[in-house]
């Protein structure tokens, strides 16, 4: 199946790097991230909501969701410090890569650069990709960190790491509305994906460039 064009700016151009998100994107990592929000909210005596509650807005970094599951802010760093040391240990080790990931990034990374924006820490996202042996595609590993808090603020980092290529020449690949909002702050080509946490209607409400429904299609982007 084709590549499903959204929005104004569809016209071919000559990528020089890929951007991707990492959860959702690149790994189905979520059963790792809900038993490392179990643990963290254990850790400062939170109760748990039930399953659909904890998988309901996968994507968004420790400091939006760990509030929103009921952390007060004054246990906010003990929280997330149990959360990356869980995940860290064990719960990296439960993501799989999307079918079809890895040999996509295979073929990708023969012709363009690729790189990462993630709400993940970089440690974090290093660490995992490399569990999974992804690492070896990637120029570029960066995720939130204290210097550039925000998803388009990580996006502007990594673009920096890139050595600051013209943003029309990039894509920014991700599966939450906050990707592709990423992507239009930087002037990247936004391409939605709709095999991990966002909805089609959360995607097409956001109005990425591309709405992609199988990792296989990523290729198509480089025609």
């Amino acid at each position: 199946m084709s590549p499903v064009p959204r929005g104004a700016g569809t016209g071919r151009v000559e990528l020089e790097a890929v951007v991707l998100d990492v959860d959702g994107t690149v790994l189905n990592s979520a059963d790792g991230i809900v038993a490392a929000y179990r643990h963290a909210l254990a850790a400062v005596g939170v109760a748990a909501p039930d399953e659909a509650g904890l998988r309901a807005d996968l994507g968004p970094p420790l400091v939006t969701l760990l509030p929103a599951l009921g952390v007060p802010s004054e246990r906010l760093a003990e929280a997330a410090a149990a959360y990356r040391t869980y995940y860290l240990r064990a719960g990296l080790h439960q993501a799989r890569p999307y079918d079809g990931v890895v040999e996509v990034l295979a073929r990708l990374s023969s012709r363009v650069r690729l790189a990462t924006a993630t709400a993940k820490r970089t440690d974090t996202a290093a660490a995992t990709l490399e569990a999974h042996g992804l690492s070896r595609f990637f120029t570029v590993v960066n995720g939130l960190d204290d210097d550039h808090p925000t998803k388009t603020a990580t996006l502007g980092r990594t673009l920096e790491l890139l050595g600051d290529p013209e943003p029309a020449r990039i894509a920014m690949v991700g599966d939450r509305h906050s990707d592709v909002s990423a992507g239009r702050d930087v002037g990247a080509r936004t391409v939605g994906v709709l095999w991990g946490y966002g909805s089609r209607a959360e995607l097409e409400a956001a109005g990425p460039d591309l709405l992609l429904e199988h990792p296989a299609q990523l290729v198509d982007l480089l025609g």
